[in-house]
């Protein structure tokens, strides 16, 4: 077995990612490894995450090779870290992953005709924040602990006999502006999805959660949801 240095683990790693970029640009001419890296941060959610340290990997990449004083020898050997970087890029780049399975869940459903009353029992049951509404097996909204809040805040004249006895349904119409979910397909990688909250941040609107089907179709079967709190356990 070949025992191979951190430097040939660095080059090898480096050498996956640059056939990545050349198979993504697709062209017959040689793109400089800098140049692939700014094209495809505005189209690969991996690339961007980690431009500054591919950046940083060319310039190493080209220590290593055009100093090499034999053919076996690197005076520039990278430390163990850099390597495992490198390596980890490569993976998420080439075998990216995807938002099923690694957010698949199971999720608890509300019927619009439900009561307020059933959602308190409901998130005493499962502790859970958020509950994806239906009615007719239609999806309807995405109710959350915070739009419980907002609503219950509007209507302190109520009695509490009363709003127990409301429907979800009515307690969604009365915030129906907020539209605070996405649907996506399950194909997607977690930086892209990761991505979708990062844009809506940037427009400065409000998004909950995305929700996973098949296709992206909110007519097809949930498979699983994307949460804010979801990622912070993306590495």
């Amino acid at each position: 077995m070949v025992n191979l240095t951190n430097a040939d683990r660095f080059i090898i790693a480096f050498n996956k990612i640059e056939k990545f970029f050349d198979k993504e640009i697709a062209e017959k001419k040689y793109i400089p490894f800098y140049r692939a890296v700014q094209r495809l941060r505005h189209t690969n959610s991996v690339v961007q995450r980690y431009k500054d340290d591919l950046l940083e990997f060319s310039e190493l990449r080209n220590a290593i090779i055009h100093e090499r004083t034999e053919t076996h020898y690197a005076i520039a050997e990278p430390h163990d870290q850099i390597v495992m970087q490198i390596e980890k890029i490569a993976q998420e780049l080439t075998a990216p992953k995807l938002v099923i399975p690694t957010f698949s869940k199971h999720l608890y459903m509300l019927d619009g005709r439900d009561t307020f009353e059933k959602v308190l029992h409901s998130i005493k049951q499962t502790s859970y924040s958020q509950f994806p509404v239906y009615r007719n097996e239609q999806f309807v909204g995405l109710l959350t602990d915070k739009q419980i809040t907002q609503w219950l805040a509007r209507n302190t004249n109520k009695t509490f006999e009363t709003l127990l006895n409301t429907q979800i349904l009515d307690l969604i119409k009365s915030d129906r502006d907020v539209r605070n979910y996405v649907f996506i397909n399950q194909q997607m990688t977690i930086y892209e999805a990761e991505d979708i909250f990062l844009k809506q941040l940037k427009h400065k609107k409000r998004l909950d959660a995305l929700l996973i089907t098949e296709t992206g179709k909110q007519t097809e079967q949930l498979l699983g949801m994307v949460t804010t709190n979801d990622l912070i356990h993306i590495p």
